[in-house]
């Protein structure tokens, strides 16, 4: 059987979509996007603002995260008054949360990484990043383009197709990822959450925007998240400071400085 030209480039296409190099270098490029906001370690001070059909709210957040002795996160809320105190603990798998009001620290199971947190359109997942997308998803090259960037002139675009793997603990059954890089930075532009892999409609979407120079990275310093179901209502966290691969002593990821 003789192909076309047009079949014969749709099929080595294809077979240079699968092949093992590229799917690396996807690892690469999605793992580096990913992690931007973090180095070995790192410590950052960010506000969210939260809009929904029954508030209105803001907070100011501080956030130390330690991969230097296994993977470790502590969020700690500033304010308002009435919100102060609130903390989120990741050592590990194991995540905590607590709430100064009960004086209680609640154990978060893998069931509940898909729930809010503080009432925002974020969740615990999102906060802490247990779920990390090269490591926990398939990925397939959907398009590539060259286009200009906030910041170095024009760069190269990428739009990957994430599935789960068969033993990921993830909530997504599909995710669809933009990224971009060039000589000054690599960075996320979009990612797009659906419930199944075949479903038409997302169930969410994450922009990043507002591209800074903070931690002497150029990175987005702005995550406005929507809510499909939810029209008009939106969480915007903005990160206001940010140090990379500072000396976070070991006492801060424990559940007493979680609870102070």
């Amino acid at each position: 059987m003789r192909l076309t030209k047009r079949a014969f480039l749709i099929v080595i296409g294809v077979l240079l979509w699968a092949s093992p190099a590229q799917a690396e270098s996807l690892d690469k490029l999605v793992k580096r996007a990913d992690m931007i906001y973090r180095g070995k370690s790192s410590a950052a001070v960010m506000t969210m603002e939260v809009k929904t059909k029954r508030f209105d709210r803001s907070y100011k957040i501080v956030a130390w995260d330690d991969a230097r002795r296994g993977d470790r996160t502590l969020i700690k809320i500033l304010g308002p008054a009435a919100w102060r105190g609130h903390g989120t603990l990741k050592i590990g798998e194991q995540l905590k949360l607590f709430d100064p009001k009960t004086d209680r620290i609640q154990v978060v199971g893998h069931s509940m990484l898909g729930s809010s947190w503080m009432g925002s359109h974020f969740t615990n997942d999102d906060l802490v990043k247990e779920t990390r997308l090269a490591r926990d998803y398939n990925l397939a090259l959907v398009k590539k383009w060259e286009a200009p960037a906030a910041v170095g002139g024009n760069a190269t675009y990428y739009r990957i197709a994430m599935t789960p793997k068969p033993t990921a603990p993830v909530a997504w059954g599909k995710i669809v990822y933009e990224l971009w890089e060039n000589d000054k930075t690599i960075a996320p532009k979009s990612a797009t959450y659906y419930r199944k892999a075949g479903d038409g409609t997302p169930a969410r979407t994450i922009t990043f925007s507002k591209i800074k120079k903070l931690g002497g990275r150029w990175l987005p310093t702005t995550m406005t998240i929507t809510v499909t179901s939810k029209p008009g209502e939106h969480t915007k966290l903005v990160y206001t400071k940010l140090r990379l691969n500072v000396d976070i002593p070991r006492d801060k990821f424990t559940e007493q400085a979680l609870r102070h």
